[in-house]
């Protein structure tokens, strides 16, 4: 959303300071934190289990709180707060719509990692694949995850500290990324997992307590939501208002409704890690058991949707009429990202400017722990140990893992450099990442997906988006993408009519495929981007990705029986796409399935419930209290009926 033209660029300068108080309030937040690193530096660095995963002994309200402190990053409320500008509230659907991953991964997936009995979500490679492709496959995703994918994700969680110390201090990047940076490694790097958890765990309810308030003392500074709506009416235009306070854009609104469409129908299923994975999954792992497990993804929903956006939107609204066109001091242009920060520093008065600041502290550490930790693990456990050295002992690997940790650290400071836009950052990565998540999926309710599955599915998306970005034209685009979908649709032709064998075991899978290709054929004809940018992006990947790693998954060997038999074995997780194995193990629905109606209508009923939370607090906050109330209605019933549910369940005691 542009900025109507009479908007000039706004250059704030903070004009009061920092008193000895605010001073000593980050520093001493600083030493607790520095504190619970070494508190918890034996205990973290026993093993490499310890260091990664904690010991496996981790309680539900521990892995859940540090799962939502990790995504509450300083970045976050500058980024959502930018947003309200930018396209309107309506654009926080660009993670609104991840609601029914996350809570599908409540009920189907959270259990499963757990269950796996390993220590990275990589390691599953190992577990759920066999032969030279899964080798292949672990260590390409080892460096691809922890460095290129990792460093850019520290690469934007740097910089919005660099825009909030570059307003409140006049900071360079040169100054801000090692300050940060070493304040974070100081207690990770020593802790490990145990250290991050503990420290995110304090982190989580100090910057979510200094966001709602910040709200609260800046809505009540410029008159209430009713004033905050008639001055950005006479700044936007009664247009661009409506539009910018819309949770969801109007059809009027051709771009915006698209975008908002493709958020809901197409992006939670397809994009990341649909199934937990990552340093979700690196908590779920670590938990105490499947009960814990299940329950602390559950708190992270919770926590994740329904108590953090509002806050960060509030002041997003109140920056849009206090510092239009405010620009950012570093790039000297206009950046709404810097308003949430000028609010920040216009209403907070000593002492609470300094609980502010270290709430930003908090959030991006607990988010950059998280990373350089996570990576390290991928680089250590996925990397160094199966292909370096497996032969060392648990000491040394522990050693390497301190020192892989500060590198990456480091490495993520340099990313920093090369990154003026955090959203546009978050679009980068969703575009490599856009069609990989039906893949990850599949892995845990198909028996027939293997390790070439992951591998084509990633090429084929790097592929799409390089095409879409350096095609000369839209013609030769055009081109690529249909020569794709040609040479799988003659591949599995030629299979089927050299061997009827393979076309009889195979013929439904086979039709399917032929049809996505259909789909993906047409879409590609007749659908031009409106922008080479996501999610505009998912069009193009989604279809053509679908096609490739399901035509490589057929027509290469699926993973030895052995593994399969260890696989749901260990892991159980029932559906129709594993009764094959099933039958030759003798066993039929075990009691730790997952596919069951029970946990479809948990799974349903909980989005419905989190949806209901999400926007009915909205609409109260936004003036419409009686839709607002009924929502919230609709949302205890939910909860009752889960609750209910659960009470019946027959946990696992593994």
């Amino acid at each position: 959303m542009d900025l109507p033209a009479d908007i000039k660029p706004l250059h704030f300068t903070f004009h009061g300071h920092l008193t000895g108080l605010d001073w000593s309030i980050v520093a001493a937040y600083v030493v607790f934190s520095v504190a619970i690193g070494l508190y918890f530096s034996r205990r973290g660095t026993r093993s490499m289990s310890d260091y990664f995963a904690s010991g496996r002994g981790v309680p539900w309200w521990l892995l859940g709180t540090s799962m939502v402190a990790t995504t509450f990053a300083a970045d976050t409320p500058l980024a959502i707060s930018g947003l309200v500008v930018k396209q309107g509230i309506w654009g926080n659907w660009f993670w609104w719509a991840q609601v029914p991953m996350f809570m599908i991964g409540v009920f189907f997936f959270s259990r499963l990692w757990r269950r796996a009995g390993i220590l990275t979500d990589t390691e599953l490679v190992n577990l759920r694949y066999s032969g030279t492709s899964a080798k292949i496959l672990r260590g390409f995703r080892a460096l691809y995850f922890a460095l290129p994918y990792n460093l850019l994700i520290m690469g934007w969680v740097n910089l919005s500290m660099t825009k909030i110390m570059a307003l409140a201090f006049g900071f360079s990047k040169e100054v801000a990324v090692p300050v940060c940076i070493a304040i974070t490694v100081g207690y990770s790097a020593i802790s490990g997992l145990w250290g991050v958890m503990a420290a995110d765990f304090f982190q989580f309810f100090l910057a979510i307590g200094m966001a709602v308030y910040l709200a609260i003392v800046a809505l009540s500074a410029v008159g209430g939501i009713s004033a905050v709506v008639a001055k950005m009416t006479s700044i936007y235009g009664a247009q661009k208002t409506a539009a910018m306070l819309s949770i969801v854009p109007s059809s009027a609104d051709t771009q915006s409704f698209h975008i908002f469409l493709l958020y809901i129908l197409l992006m939670w299923w397809t994009v990341g890690n649909t199934d937990g994975g990552a340093y979700l999954a690196q908590r779920m792992i670590a938990a105490k058991n499947e009960k814990h497990s299940f329950l602390g993804y559950l708190w992270f929903n919770v926590a994740h949707f329904c108590l953090r956006p509002w806050p960060w939107i509030i002041v997003g609204l109140v920056a849009a009429v206090e510092f239009p066109g405010i620009v950012n001091p570093q790039t000297a242009k206009p950046d709404p990202e810097v308003g949430y920060i000028a609010v920040m520093l216009t209403h907070l008065g000593p002492g609470l400017l300094g609980l502010m600041l270290a709430s930003f502290l908090a959030a991006f550490m607990s988010t950059i722990s998280t990373q350089i930790n996570w990576a390290a693990s991928y680089l250590i456990n996925d990397f160094y140990r199966p292909f370096i050295k497996s032969d060392g002992s648990e000491k040394h690997y522990v050693v390497v893992s301190i020192l892989t940790t500060v590198t990456i650290a480091i490495l993520g400071g340099a990313v920093t450099f090369l990154m003026n836009d955090i959203f546009k950052a978050w679009l980068l990565l969703s575009a490599i990442n856009a069609g990989i998540g039906i893949v990850y999926i599949s892995r845990w309710y198909w028996w027939r997906i293997n390790a070439w599955s992951e591998i084509s599915a990633i090429v084929a998306i790097i592929g799409v988006v390089v095409a879409i970005l350096y095609a000369p034209t839209t013609t030769t685009l055009r081109l690529l993408l249909l020569g794709v979908v040609v040479v799988a649709v003659l591949a599995l032709t030629i299979r089927a009519l050299a061997d009827r064998n393979w076309w009889r075991d195979h013929r439904g899978t086979t039709a399917f495929t032929l049809v996505v290709a259909a789909i993906a054929a047409a879409v590609v004809l007749g659908v031009t981007l409106p922008e080479k940018v996501f999610p505009w992006t998912l069009l193009y990947t989604v279809p053509i990705s679908l096609v490739v790693w399901l035509t490589v998954t057929i027509l290469t060997r699926p993973v030895a029986e052995e593994n399969l038999l260890e696989f749901y074995r260990r892991v159980h997780p029932g559906g129709p796409g594993w009764r094959k194995i099933a039958r030759k193990l003798g066993m039929t629905h075990a009691t730790g399935d997952l596919f069951t109606r029970k946990n479809i209508v948990g799974a349903l009923f909980g989005i419905l419930a989190i949806y209901s939370i999400l926007i009915g607090f909205g609409k109260i906050l936004l003036g419409s209290p009686l839709v607002g109330l009924v929502l919230l209605a609709v949302a205890a019933v939910s909860v009752l009926i889960i609750v209910r549910s659960l009470s019946t369940e027959r946990w696992e005691a593994a």
